[in-house]
């Protein structure tokens, strides 16, 4: 946990202050007193690694945790302004994945298309004054070789919004890059499953 060693330093300095006011208020300080200091401080870790990975996504912290849990596989609906210079049509709709690793400290977001992966290589989710959660981000698209001599690797921007409807949240936005196109995102599907390709998002989605 990227958080631990902070942790400790919390609870020494605690265990220190605690220390100097006994000490300042004339009462007794025995040395037995510190023995069970460093079980203490990995039961903390634990139950704080606990938290950030599992415990913050349960209903009952709800009142503690004001964070939206979207991590699994979503399907995607890409909309992009690009025009075909050959046929001068617009691009068809592309349907794509989105795979969403999430505790409470970090979020990774991968999206898998039949030609690429697009992975956020700086990502947060912010709450506006309202409630509204938001997902900012910037990432690296990364065509597969074959495709490369029409699409190279670029990079992007997003901005999306999560909102629940009838109990079921969705996640609507857009994005661009700086190829100058820009387009449209909405996940609405999404399973607790996180795959690691095109295909297996697929069979995920479609089960």
């Amino acid at each position: 946990m990227r958080y631990q060693r902070f942790i400790k330093a919390i609870i020494y300095v605690t265990v220190f202050a605690w220390t100097v006011l006994l000490y300042v208020e004339g009462e007794a300080i025995h040395s037995t007193l510190l023995r069970p200091l460093s079980t203490a401080t990995t039961v903390v870790i634990w139950v704080a690694l606990a938290f950030d990975l599992y415990l913050w996504k349960l209903p009952i912290f709800n009142w503690f945790v004001k964070r939206p849990v979207i991590d699994g596989t979503w399907r995607v609906e890409l909309r992009s302004n690009w025009i075909d210079p050959k046929t001068n049509a617009p691009m068809p709709t592309i349907i794509a994945y989105m795979v969403v690793r999430q505790t409470l400290s970090s979020l990774s977001m991968r999206l898998l298309t039949e030609e690429s992966i697009s992975t956020l290589v700086g990502t947060e989710i912010v709450c506006s004054e309202d409630g509204l959660y938001c997902i900012s981000g910037v990432y690296r698209n990364e065509p597969w070789y074959d495709f490369r001599q029409r699409s190279e690797i670029h990079y992007g921007g997003l901005w999306l919004q999560i909102a629940d409807e009838k109990e079921k949240k969705t996640i609507t936005g857009h994005y661009w890059t700086d190829r100058n196109t820009a387009g449209s995102m909405k996940l609405t599907e999404r399973v607790s499953k996180r795959v690691q390709s095109f295909a297996a998002a697929q069979a995920a989605l479609a089960a």
